[in-house]
């Protein structure tokens, strides 16, 4: 962008002279800014995407220990070993082992699914009765609002409905639209066991007799003059249907129809997770939105065809719509931009304080055409906005102008020294450009370590250099190809008289510069190891407050949740109506905890959802969760914690019910906040150790919503064969198909029915309940008589799980709780467990354990922020000394970085907030700025030593110079931010540790920038001396002894 080779004008000069290419320029990024602006996504948090595939395999009427053994043995070693898999976790359940294989982000998964496919082909041990794998590569969505539906109605009644406005939605454009407590419909043939032994039949039989008469045959084609398609057709599709089929025929040859022994109707898949809600039976629609797609644009889709369809539904259907995210996105981003609002009047005030007018005024329309062009950025990277996107901008609202003022400066110093107003904006904005972009280049630099933070925290905060790069980018084009063209055009005469407020800031500014700080800046100076003594000082001070515990460390301070829930463990086998009392009182509970925490008034809690069989995303017969919408948090003066403690207090001792956990949803990364993994044991072991973890948890302080993830399941009864019934030609295999057939009931069919698929059951009737039920079965031998089951066949009873999990193979148990961090810290409870616990539980159980959750990304996260700042720094001293042409002067720059602690900590102290992940991400943008900073002054210093200035005068004299420039962008800087600061929503908290870091590290470090870096200089010159005189003693040394010799 300098003055071209050939002595034409550079593309600055370009700018600069032609009419009219500034604002055309200018006219594109606002056109193409707009255009984005609508494009862009709104949401809430960025997404969160982990490429993952999943496999999985149904197998009726099996324990979980079944079928970890029997499928998740064979599967798992086959999954373990393919390409790019990052992890898998394997999850047993009672019916089903579900298999999550998480991929690195740059797998090609075209590849990998192909992958798993011929892994899981490979694999030919799977039970016989175990049904076809089902391969989906995860497809990620976020949610959008629930939607319960409800009423005096019958199941099947409310479902139609259900659907109905579920596919309503989907034609409306919504991209996805999930169930949650609509059970698939089943039809059931139930025959009496003398039935059975009378017609000399099994269920097995019954059942391929369905199987043949329901299916639809594809039958060849007829050769002849035009060829003919022959199917055969065996449609069955009711109950009445499936009833008229023939099983068999007597001797007689009467025919025997299934009605005729059975008793056939309609039911659902009894091990479905049921919906309650209001104290019926309900239906929850979850809306979501595909990635691609805007939060706000599908909400208001949602809302458009609901306005539209509901007067058409009966009054006495209850559709309640709640936790509308688009809300609070809107909601909560506005909170931001009005922050930014005023955050922008402090930078125009300050702007318009300190520079002229019309400098000013130039300045200042800089700041939306380089917004409007950073946002163009944002587009064409595939950004979003969203909280952490828009609290960049913010923080780079005062950044923003700091390359226009300089280049604003520079020109106006020219103009008034006499040069013409095109020349001034040409030749200032060449003479600034490489230190502008060099300062530019070392803020990337220090934003850039962010991209190597991985887990969740990175995915999150990735937005943020981004967003930084994008901003700093559009400055540049901003500062240099439409600001010297305005300039020069529109600048107007700068030698006018003043006004008098002008003269009178200027009079009192100067005073305070030629006097005051400029004797500060000498004393610091000529006093310099004792300016360094002083600021290491005040650095070891910080450092102590932080660990001593003054300042507090919370790794991420999750947003405030309107979301908790009570998640219910029930002992095996407490039956349904039972479960649904019990979960009718915990709910009462809730309304008696708001009826307490607001005298009566209500007003805390939206809506209630219950379910039996899934809490979260677990799945078991014993669990069930009750999930709660409160009002947001911006309505409400009563925190969520202080709801759920009130909760806690008041849930009723309940007969079945095993533990009661009330927790929140964690906004943000995912991961409870404790999050112990005990592996490799035997699993009653596992077991055992997690329960004394979950004991030792409860004895801490402030520690919730403890639980683990491996629950008691349905006793077991274990069968083994006799003796007498090998002998009479019992096999393990053979019982035990009988006993699946009778008790689980044989698949006969599965066909489509709309859009769901019906299955046909073949059930033997029960005559008595659980242990006496066996001793009345009968078995068929070999030979075809029945004998009864006691006389072949005992039975042992043990305990068992509905669920159990591995992870990378390892069979593993974790214990998560929550910590309040008002009351403890994180830090401090795994301290406690790893020495006074967990060494006890490893001698006691022969387990081993880990750390996860948030503990496990706080773990990666300071490794990779380690390397980060290593790599910063590394590249900031390149980049410094290419623009210094020095390998010194770029280390009394680098130098003054760790001093921006100082600020940040006693900041933290001041405002009574923890130091955070994202304070220590603030660090690093700080480092940026004071580099900056630095090189405005180190530049100024060596304009005036090739002036021919000794080192003293050049040093006092760069901070003498360069002190409105550095106090400028600073100010601005800090005025963008203030705002937050002071910012009293719940959901913004987590937001300010990195602006208290900006704005306390920005305002304690300029101070120590421009006496400090002035010292710096001066200290290395001594050092180059020192190093000199050391080496002409050696160098002279050797040459005395030479001349003696």
């Amino acid at each position: 962008m300098s003055e071209h080779p050939s002595g034409r004008p550079g593309l600055i000069g370009l700018f600069v002279r032609h009419p009219t290419a500034s604002n055309l320029l200018m006219l594109t990024i606002i056109v193409l800014g707009l255009f984005s602006v609508s494009r862009l996504n709104t949401q809430f948090f960025p997404t969160v995407e982990i490429p993952a595939i999943t496999v999985t395999i149904q197998w009726s009427g099996a324990s979980a220990l079944d079928v970890e053994q029997n499928i998740v043995d064979a599967i798992d070693p086959e999954l373990r070993f393919l390409d790019d898999v990052d992890k898998i976790t394997s999850v047993a359940r009672e019916g089903v082992a579900v298999f999550n294989i998480e991929f690195f982000a740059d797998a090609d998964m075209q590849k990998a699914q192909s992958d798993v496919e011929q892994a899981v082909e490979q694999v030919t041990t799977l039970p016989e009765a175990a049904e076809e794998p089902t391969i989906q590569r995860v497809t990620f969505y976020e949610p959008v609002a629930k939607i319960a539906i409800s009423g005096p109605f019958a199941e099947r009644t409310l479902k139609d409905y259900a659907k109905q406005i579920r596919d309503g939605l989907l034609e409306a454009g919504i991209d996805r639209v999930n169930f949650t407590g609509a059970r698939d419909e089943e039809i059931w043939a139930t025959i009496p066991e003398a039935e059975l032994r009378r017609l000399d039949l099994g269920v097995d039989q019954v059942a391929t007799r369905i199987r043949e008469e329901t299916r639809d045959l594809p039958s060849g084609t007829v050769e002849g003059e035009s060829e003919l398609q022959l199917r055969t057709l065996a449609e069955r599709r009711t109950p009445e249907e499936v009833a008229e089929i023939e099983v068999k025929s007597d001797a007689a040859g009467n025919k025997i129809q299934l009605k005729d022994i059975a008793e056939v109707e309609p039911r659902f898949d009894d091990d479905a997770i049921i919906g309650l809600h209001e104290g019926g039976r309900a239906i929850l629609l979850q809306v979501q939105r595909a990635v691609s797609a805007d939060t706000l644009q599908t909400m208001d889709e949602m809302k458009a065809y609901l306005d539209r369809v509901l007067p058409t539904l009966p009054e006495s259907l209850n559709v309640e719509v709640y936790d509308i995210r688009g809300e609070y996105v809107t909601q909560r981003l506005g909170i931001l931009i009005q922050n930014g609002l005023q955050g922008l009047v402090l930078v125009l005030i300050v702007l318009f304080l300190f520079l002229n007018m019309r400098i000013a005024f130039w300045v200042a329309a800089g700041i939306p055409i380089a917004f409007l062009a950073t946002l163009v950025v944002m587009f064409l990277s595939g950004q979003t906005i969203n909280m952490i996107s828009m609290f960049a901008l913010i923080m780079m609202l005062g950044i923003i102008v700091d390359d226009a003022i300089v280049v604003g400066e520079e020109t106006a110093t020219r103009q008034s020294e006499g040069e013409g107003r095109m020349e001034a904006a040409e030749n200032g904005a060449k003479r600034m450009f490489t230190p502008v972009t060099a300062a530019s280049m070392t803020t990337m630099a220090a934003f850039l370590p962010i991209f190597i933070i991985s887990g969740r925290i990175g995915d999150v905060m990735v937005a943020i250099p981004l967003v930084v790069i994008a901003v700093l980018i559009a400055s540049l084009v901003e500062s240099f190809l439409i600001l010297p063209g305005h300039l020069s055009h529109s600048f107007g005469n700068l030698n006018r008289p003043p006004s008098a407020f002008r003269r009178t800031f200027d009079r009192g500014f100067q005073w305070f510069r030629d006097g005051p700080f400029l004797r500060f800046v000498e004393f610091s100076y000529d006093w310099r190891y004792t300016t360094l003594a002083f600021t290491f000082g005040a650095m070891l001070l910080a450092i102590g407050l932080l660990g001593g515990g003054r300042v507090d460390f919370q790794f991420f301070p999750s947003p405030e949740s309107e979301n908790i829930s009570a998640e219910v463990e029930f002992a095996a086998g407490t039956p349904d109506p039972e479960r649904i009392k019990a979960l009718s009182r915990i709910e009462d509970a809730l309304y008696e905890a708001e009826a307490a925490l607001t005298e009566g008034e209500g007003g805390l809690v939206v809506t209630a959802f219950t379910t039996l069989g899934k809490a979260g995303r677990t799945q078991s017969d014993t669990i069930s969760e009750v999930a709660v919408q409160l009002v947001p948090s911006e309505d409400r003066t009563i925190r969520t914690e202080t709801v759920m403690q009130a909760w806690r207090e008041r849930l009723p001792m309940i007969p079945g019910i095993e533990q009661a956990t009330v927790r929140t949803e964690q906004v943000g990364p995912p991961g409870r906040d404790v999050d112990v993994k005990l592996q490799n044991a035997p699993i009653e072991n596992l077991k055992a150790a997690a329960e004394e973890v979950k004991t030792a948890l409860r004895g801490y302080p402030g520690v919730t919503a403890i639980s683990d993830d491996m629950p008691y399941g349905k006793r077991e009864l274990i069968v083994e064969v006799t003796p007498r019934g090998l002998a009479l030609g019992f096999t393990a295999e053979s019982v035990g198909t009988q006993l699946r057939n009778a008790f689980d009931g044989a698949i006969a069919t599965r066909f489509p029915r709309g859009d769901e698929e019906i299955t046909v059951r073949v059930l033997r009737e029960q005559q008595a309940e659980g242990a006496q039920a066996l001793e009345n079965f009968y078995l068929r031998a070999p030979d075809g008589t029945f004998v009864r089951f006691p006389e072949v066949a005992q039975v042992r009873e043990q305990a068992g799980f509905s669920i159990i999990q591995r992870i990378d193979g390892e069979r593993t148990v974790s214990v998560t709780g929550d910590v309040d961090a008002e009351v403890n810290s994180v830090a401090t409870v795994v301290e406690q467990l790893r020495a006074d616990v967990l060494p006890r539980l490893v001698e006691r159980y022969g387990i081993e354990y880990d750390f996860g959750g948030r503990q496990e990304d706080r773990q990666q996260s300071f490794a990779d922020l380690q390397t980060g700042a290593i790599v910063a720094l590394i590249l900031i001293f390149v980049i410094l000394a290419w623009v210094f042409g020095s390998y010194a002067k770029p280390l009394a720059v680098i130098g003054i970085v760790p001093f921006g602690l100082v600020g940040a900590i006693v900041g933290h102290l001041i405002m009574d907030m923890p130091l955070t992940i994202i304070s220590m991400i603030g660090l690093l943008g700080l480092s940026g700025i004071l580099v900056n900073d630095s090189i405005i002054l180190v530049a100024q210093a060596n304009e005036r030593l090739k002036a021919g200035e000794n080192l003293r005068e050049a040093a006092i004299g760069a901070s003498y110079d360069r002190f409105r420039a550095v106090l400028l962008t600073s100010l601005t800087t800090i005025g963008g931010l203030t705002p937050l600061l002071f910012e009293t929503s719940r959901q913004a908290q987590f937001l300010i540790p990195m602006a208290i870091t900006l704005v306390f590290g920005l305002a304690a470090a300029t101070f120590l920038v421009l006496i400090l870096v002035p010292s710096l200089l001066g200290v290395g010159r001594d050092i180059g001396r020192a190093a000199g005189a050391i080496k002409r003693l050696y160098v002279r040394a050797p040459r005395g002894e030479a001349s003696e010799a």
